[in-house]
């Protein structure tokens, strides 16, 4: 086996927990190209990914439109502008 095929070698827990940056297109087109090509050859990590792609089609359609309500996205924005941070100088004076 070659070093490329070496690394072109996936782990199926690898190709599972990547299978989201896939369907979300936040992975470059060769990281696309080699989990594809897991995918073609791997018929357990296929499945998986068909029930994932599945699960966020569901979401993305259930989901999608839901927006916060107005006035908790105002108390959102006003706890956000009021946090203040607190240092500690180490002075244990008291």
């Amino acid at each position: 086996m070659s070093e490329q095929d070496e690394f072109e070698r996936l782990d199926c827990s690898a190709v599972i927990a990547d299978v989201w940056l896939m369907l979300d297109n936040e992975c470059d087109e060769a990281s696309r190209a080699r989990l594809q090509r897991h995918l073609d050859d791997c018929g357990s990590c296929l499945e998986a990914y068909g029930i994932e792609e599945r699960v966020k089609s569901l979401v993305s359609r259930k989901c999608g439109g839901d927006h916060a309500p107005q006035g908790l996205r105002e108390r959102l924005s006003m706890e956000i502008r009021r946090t203040i941070v607190v240092t500690d100088t180490g002075s244990d004076e008291k």
